[in-house]
């Protein structure tokens, strides 16, 4: 035995009769000299460790050579890890609660594991990736197959080799073969959610570690893995609980919240800004003390991702200034008793009766309380995303408390196309390393790097960040599509990480109703999971069946261990909230300015809705025609040129360029939005489909819709006659005058629907809407909605709202179809079945835990949160010169190839056609070089503008065939027959 300074050595003989010494234990001593450090450096080998790297530097001014060994990249991430839990309390809480370890436990056994995250990169499979760094450091060549990635070496080198040692050296109890056994399940846990690193668990394999691994990497892993255990777990204390079986199937649970907090150190781990290449060897413990610690406390005080303090008591007034009145949901909200833990709150309530306020009410008094940290909107539609995200950006700084150091809560906008939108990319603050103290050494770069951007950011997000949606749920406040949530629980890439940043958040879910049976059974997992994590949720609709409120509930009352609670009250409006003990069901009123009544009217012919359109449109009022397909609306845009004046019809649809289409929705809302004035409605025509239905706040005087379920037909309603307006079609929504009635009359809905007769066959639909009859594949459920509105006419809002949802999805619904639907109802509900079934087997499971099992993962970027047909972006470009450019402008090419892009049926357009132009041909494989990472997501799409002035181009469709294809900024993307 030898001791030098606080090192406890052991000297190891080895077969062949040499020696060398091994670190055995941390360990406060002072009796030996000063001279000892001189002593050890001369007697003692240089561990082995120390001949492997785990990041090498690719830049050329770097010089060749230049790494970090891998035993400090290794403890990079456990003291990013260590540092986390010490600075974010409810984390720590969060894990100690659900291991139940006592904190001295849980943590060293927390850095041990994190530590071993990269050993597959032991392997000499791994480091001869760089055979100048593997002949550099231990003066050889590769000489093993590099066919598995170190994530999964890392597992099987555990499994077969490093588990034994370790259970030998920290196990108190050996004698009993099952508890060692279990211990073992214990422990793969954990090593499977710290090896699986990369965004998916490791894979397995049946051939042995010697395909990898030397005599001599088993034997580094094997000495690191001693140094981690005596340095991390010398006090850890593992004693086996009453019931093992139960403890581990918690423990398989867990695994998926300690797979992302893997995921997180070891991105923040893997900062070079923060960590810098280190390939000399030096001891490790002064390497922990002196740099790996000091540098994550700078890493996570620059990414923004800890915690901030809730403002104590913010009222709705001072939440939104613009409201004097609360609503009777609001008022309830803020004055309704909140029971024990968290809390699942369904609000359903007609459109205008502020259910976004009432949910941020609701969400600050979660935080005020304790039960939340912030909160994630997940909107149905990248539009709406947009609209709530600026919403959010005037409010979400009032929830928090104001801090000393001026630091603000981050805001992320969370889908595909947020690098677009200019406020949310001028709300980043750059990434800059930030002193944890807080100390100004003279230079700006040192400043805190809120403190740089205090007075010009309205709103702010850490560069990190904003950097990748995978890390966007991290955020204090994020607000984004469904899809990105969905994420965090399919067999997707890095979902891990996003349930970690969903953990102690409230999840706000808007439009639940919209979801399809595939979506809705993601959802119900999702709050499974969400309510598991101890997670509050709010859920907002204003046409929900009781049958998907009754799931809902049971799905979130698993996530607690609950039987699902049976709602009895079907009152409307309706705010319910449950809490694994109780549900209670509150029936709210309505405000005046809200309540109405909606007369129906069925046009049976596609002429009588030309005729209504041009007549009303003629005598000067705005009239929307709302169609179920593309197809349709493009049909009925050209059956209007020549009977109105051109600038007076527009077409809105979802196959326009990015660019153009954002440019029309600002039109759009300009035209028929609130703030829009009587000039502006003049006579003017929308043909559009559903991409008005939910996302934008459009009101208009007339609006005739093509027969959708009854749901989707009084969310469409909502844009009719919204606002209050005089006769000539001013906004007089005031304060002042909240009562004043619209001098426009009660809104008329007319709906193109074949008469719902008793006996209607299979065709019933399909005659009148060939183009839509996959659109809605429940034709029963059509024909309900339609017999219901013929016989109704009229409809109070809100009194007979919930009558005519459980009309048409009512439990005894299905008995009124007529015999000849009532077989293609039953084939579209065994279509939804197979649907929910996907959804289960694309979902990950808590009881399996974080492991492969039969899954396939995929990245995000083809992970399925929705089904319906495979589709694929076009990107078009303008042939100019022999140039191929954007078609849409904008100030950064990036974005103006992103903003030419449309999204078409994969059927429709499968493969680029080869243009007949040799020049053209060589300028698309030229600028498709330049887009290697992303080319295989979309097809370049040239296009020459004919002599008639039509810009054309060519793809080919599924089955090869070469299809011609049109484009205009005011018609959009159509296909020639």
């Amino acid at each position: 035995m030898v001791r030098a300074g606080r090192k406890r050595w052991f000297v190891q003989v080895g077969s062949d009769g040499s020696c060398r010494y091994v670190l055995a234990a941390v360990h406060a001593c002072m009796s030996f000299s000063l001279l000892a450090p001189l002593v050890i450096q001369h007697i003692m080998p240089e561990p082995l460790y120390f001949k492997y790297w785990a990041k090498a530097d690719r830049s050329k001014e770097s010089g060749p050579g230049t790494c970090h060994l891998l035993p400090y990249h290794c403890l990079d991430v456990a003291a990013t890890g260590k540092v986390l839990l010490n600075r974010n309390k409810s984390l720590l809480e969060f894990f100690l609660e659900h291991t139940g370890l006592d904190e001295t436990t849980f943590v060293g056994t927390a850095l041990y594991f994190l530590a071993l995250h990269d050993a597959g990169k032991f392997s000499d499979a791994f480091q001869g990736l760089r055979q100048d760094l593997l002949f550099q450091l231990r003066g050889r060549e590769q000489s093993k197959p590099y066919d598995l990635r170190h994530d999964s070496l890392g597992a099987l080198l555990w499994r077969h080799r490093l588990e034994e040692s370790f259970c030998s050296a920290h196990l108190p109890d050996r004698e009993n073969q099952e508890d060692i056994w279990d211990w073992q399940d214990f422990f793969a846990i954990w090593i499977s959610a710290c090896t699986g690193h990369h965004g998916q668990p490791p894979k397995g394999s049946e051939r042995p570690v010697s395909r990898w691994f030397l005599r001599e990497n088993i034997a580094a892993a094997e000495e690191f893995s001693q140094f981690c255990g005596a340095f991390f777990l010398d006090k850890a204390s593992f004693s086996a609980p009453p019931d093992f079986s139960a403890w581990n199937r918690q423990m398989r649970c867990l695994s998926w919240w300690l797979a992302g907090f893997a995921v997180l150190c070891d991105w923040l781990g893997s900062n070079s800004d923060f960590f810098p290449l280190h390939s000399k060897a030096f001891d490790l413990e002064t390497y922990w003390l002196d740099i790996a610690l000091p540098q994550a406390d700078q890493v996570i005080q620059a990414t923004d991702i800890l915690p901030m303090p809730p403002r104590a008591s913010v009222p709705l007034s001072k939440l939104f200034s613009f409201i004097s009145t609360p609503t009777p949901l609001q008022k309830q909200a803020a004055d309704m008793q909140l029971g024990d833990g968290p809390h699942l709150f369904i609000l359903e309530d007609v459109t205008g009766a502020g259910k976004t306020e009432a949910a941020f009410l609701l969400l600050h008094r979660l935080m005020a309380s304790g039960r939340a940290e912030g909160a994630y909107f997940a909107l149905p539609t990248m539009a709406t995303a947009n609209a709530m995200y600026q919403r959010t950006g005037e409010v979400y700084n009032k929830l928090y408390a104001d801090q000393p150091d001026h630091r603000r809560p981050s805001l992320v906008l969370a889908h595909g196309s947020r690098h677009l939108m200019d406020g949310f990319t001028q709300s980043v603050l750059p990434d800059c390393p930030v002193e944890y103290d807080g100390q100004n050494n003279g230079t700006d770069n040192d400043a805190p790097h809120d403190a740089l951007h205090a007075e010009s950011a309205t709103v702010s997000c850490a560069a990190w960040l904003a950097d990748n949606r995978k890390k966007a749920l991290l955020a204090h406040i994020g607000v984004g599509t469904v899809d990105q949530a969905l994420l965090a629980i399919l067999c997707s890439r890095h979902q891990s990480m996003r349930l970690l940043g969903l953990r102690n958040k409230v999840l706000i879910v808007d439009e639940v109703h919209a979801c399809d049976a595939y979506m809705h059974k993601l959802l119900q997992t999702l709050l499974t999971f969400h309510a598991a994590a101890g997670g509050s949720a709010i859920l907002l609709s204003a046409t929900l069946p009781l049958t998907m409120r009754k799931e809902l509930l049971a799905a979130y009352a698993a996530g607690r261990g609950q039987h699902g609670p049976m709602p009895e009250n079907n009152g409307y409006p309706l705010l319910s909230m449950y809490n694994a003990t109780t549900l209670h069901e509150q029936e709210i009123p309505t405000r005046t300015q809200v309540r109405r009544k909606l007369s129906f009217a069925l046009l049976g012919k596609e002429q009588q809705a030309l005729n209504l359109l041009l007549e009303k449109a003629q005598k000067g009022q705005c009239v929307a025609w709302l169609c179920n397909t593309v197809a349709d609306a493009m049909q009925r845009y050209t059956q209007l040129q020549g009977l109105l004046p051109p600038e007076k019809v527009m077409l809105f649809h979802a196959r326009f360029a990015l660019g153009d289409r954002l440019a029309l929705e600002e039109q759009v809302l300009s035209f028929f939005g609130k703030n829009s004035t009587a000039q502006d409605r003049q006579g003017r025509v929308l043909i559009a489909t559903q991409v008005i239905e939910q996302s934008l706040d459009l009101d208009f005087d007339w609006l005739i819709s093509d027969l959708a379920p009854i749901d989707l037909l009084l969310q469409r309603a909502g844009r009719l006659r919204r606002h209050t307006r005089d006769k000539q079609g001013n906004t007089v929504d005031s304060p002042d005058s909240p009562d004043r009635p619209d001098e426009r009359g009660e809104p008329t809905l007319h709906v193109l629907a074949p008469d719902p007769l008793d006996d209607a066959g299979q065709d019933w639909f399909g005659t009148v809407f060939p183009k839509a009859v996959k659109v809605y594949d429940d034709h029963g459920r059509l024909w309900l909605t339609a017999r219901y509105l013929r016989e109704k006419k009229l409809l109070r809002i809100p009194e007979d709202m919930r009558e005519a949802v459980e009309h048409v999805y009512g439990q005894e619904s299905d008995e009124r179809i007529p015999e000849g639907l009532a077989r293609q109802s039953q084939e579209a509900e065994t279509a939804a079945m197979t649907e929910r079934s996907f959804a289960r087997r694309n979902s990950i499971c808590c009881e399996a835990g974080y492991s492969l099992a039969d899954h396939e993962w995929w990245d995000e970027s083809v992970t399925p949160t929705r089904l319906g047909e495979a589709s694929i972006s076009l990107r078009l470009a303008r042939l100019l010169d022999g140039k191929l450019r954007p078609w849409f402008a904008a100030d950064k090419e990036k974005n103006s190839w992103s903003l030419s892009e449309v999204s078409v049926r994969k059927r429709l357009a499968a493969q680029e056609a080869v243009p007949q132009d040799k020049a053209c041909a060589a300028a698309m494989v030229a600028l498709k070089k330049q887009w290697s990472g992303r080319r295989n997501f979309f097809l370049l799409v040239p296009l020459s503008k004919t002599e008639e002035g039509v810009w054309q181009g060519r793809v080919r469709n599924e089955q090869g065939r070469e299809t011609m294809l049109r484009y205009s900024p005011d018609a959009g993307l159509a296909f020639c027959e």
